[in-house]
């Protein structure tokens, strides 16, 4: 897709991180750009950044959980613009807690806002890129949704959910002009590890660092690479490359997509090779819960 000062796209999670930078770039080139988000100061605020850089901004304060609510947005965004063209599903959570000790509240909010938004939005969207006979369903899942990780259970079987929620879209998709694409990020700069359910992960990843390359050491063995850490503004240009280009899915970091492949061609060795970290995992969260 070619985004022009015609195209219209809704990007959700738009107050911060990889959506308000997503949503910024596409203003860059001109497009009409919807914005949701809970935090409606913070909106406005990217509203007025949108509008600034030559695009065209509508604020939609809007709780994604909510079908009503999504819904709406997506019909609102319709009206004002007249189309859609492009929906990015960006808001998402995650959560910190071992599987023993995650509440069932916890469980159901990280699936709402993770999983259950991707059908409150796609399929309005849906509707009106059919009318079109053209769109791009853009769906933000994580290296989570590939690879399983410990003290954030929840969180990696919902983007395990993306992942497959657009497979299933895109066989209903066939022949109907329609894109979709799932994105799998690994670190990115933004305060995602210190807004998960369940406190703050962020200290446990540096300790999990730290120590797991000690006890591999300690074991002998060579710690394996790690994954860059990238900015929103990177994970985002990524992103507008597979706009112009689509593609089923999208690994935005150096190596991630080899690393996936690993895990899928042998998910033992895969394990066997990072136990020393998920070593290291269960001692810093035994210290953090306490």
């Amino acid at each position: 897709m070619e985004i022009t000062n015609q195209t219209v796209c809704l990007v959700t999670g738009a107050s911060s991180g990889i959506g308000r930078a997503l949503a910024l770039r596409l203003a860059e080139q001109g497009a009409r750009v919807a914005i949701v988000a809970r935090r409606e100061e913070q909106l406005r605020t990217v509203a007025g950044e949108i509008e600034a850089r030559g695009g065209r901004a509508l604020a939609l304060p809007c709780d994604v959980t909510s079908r009503e609510e999504f819904e709406g947005a997506v019909e609102r965004t319709i009206g004002h613009f007249g189309r859609l063209d492009l929906l990015v599903n960006n808001a998402g959570r995650g959560n910190f807690a071992f599987i023993e000790d995650t509440p069932e509240e916890q469980i159901e909010s990280i699936f709402r806002v993770n999983v259950f938004s991707l059908w409150y939005g796609t399929a309005p969207a849906i509707r009106q890129m059919r009318r079109q006979g053209s769109g791009h369903i853009i769906n933000i899942a994580s290296m989570a949704g590939k690879i399983g990780f410990p003290a954030n259970a929840a969180y990696v079987a919902a983007k395990h959910a993306t992942v497959g929620f657009t497979r299933a879209l895109r066989t209903e998709l066939a022949g109907t002009g329609i894109e979709a694409t799932v994105v799998c990020p690994a670190g990115v700069t933004t305060d995602w590890a210190l807004a998960t359910e369940g406190g703050p992960i962020v200290e446990l990843f540096g300790y999990e660092s730290a120590r797991g390359a000690e006890i591999a050491r300690e074991r002998g063995a060579e710690p394996p690479p790690g994954l860059p850490l990238l900015s929103p503004g990177e994970i985002a240009e990524a992103i507008i490359g597979v706009i112009a280009e689509p593609q089923p899915e999208l690994y935005t970091h150096p190596g991630s997509e080899q690393m996936a492949r690993r895990y899928e061609l042998d998910q033992k060795e895969f394990e066997r090779a990072y136990e020393p970290f998920h070593l290291a995992n269960r001692e810093g969260y035994e210290k953090l819960k306490g």
